[in-house]
């Protein structure tokens, strides 16, 4: 299946392979499951100094769930399209210049080639190429439109639409996560678990969620005046 670029799942975020993002969802799942929220959001009492991020995060948590299920309908309705796309058509590749089209070639002069004074020869075989070459593209473009079209009839268009507004309540949660100062060490670690769940640490890029904390470090180990 050629590879597709999801739609943006939110301003300022990478662009990011659909596939691989689809497929590193389960990963990135698990490794968000792993670290237990009940000491923070459930437990937490209302006078906790960090109550309104553990409050984002059983929001945030929500939205994880909900972006999962909704990749697993983009990817059941993928593995339906794989089975319905035609085969590729094959790359584009010049074929060799045969000999003697190569002397008629290394014959021509500069002027000859400004004044399109090329021998016949010569002009032959390139028109040839050239129509094998549209040739292949119109078989590519054949496939590509068939493609959207399977994808669109099938719903996994309007499926991933979906996964991208599962995505950006996601990732907009992760940012007022990251704009919110925590004040104990619970706190940041409430960032910590956001930042898995948008897979920060996929991307090269410098990412809010870090930069954040090292704000709230600082801060704390200013005494809370930073």
């Amino acid at each position: 299946m050629p590879n597709t670029t999801v739609r943006a799942a939110a301003e300022g975020m990478p662009a990011i392979n659909r596939r691989r993002m689809l497929l590193g969802l389960a990963a990135a799942s698990t490794a968000a499951a792993a670290i237990t929220v009940a000491s923070a959001a459930g437990c937490a009492p209302a006078e906790h100094p960090d109550a309104e991020l553990f409050r984002l995060e059983q929001e945030m948590e929500a939205a994880h769930a909900r972006m999962n299920q909704q990749a697993k309908v983009c990817e059941r309705i993928d593995r339906k399209c794989d089975k319905l796309f035609p085969p590729n058509p094959p790359k584009w590749e010049e074929p060799d210049m045969p000999e003697d089209v190569r002397v008629a070639f290394q014959a021509m002069t500069v002027k000859d080639m400004g004044t399109n004074n090329r021998p016949a020869i010569y002009a032959a075989w390139s028109n040839e190429v050239k129509e094998q070459k549209a040739a292949n593209n119109g078989l590519h473009q054949a496939y590509h439109a068939k493609w959207e079209e399977i994808n669109r009839e099938s719903g996994l268009d309007a499926a991933e639409d979906a996964f991208g507004v599962r995505n950006n309540e996601l990732w907009e949660l992760g940012l007022r996560i990251f704009a919110t100062p925590a004040n104990t060490l619970e706190g940041m670690v409430v960032k910590l678990r956001a930042a898995d769940r948008m897979d920060l640490q996929s991307f090269a890029d410098e990412n809010e969620g870090f930069l954040s904390i090292a704000a709230d470090i600082r801060r704390l180990a200013s005494g809370g005046t930073a």
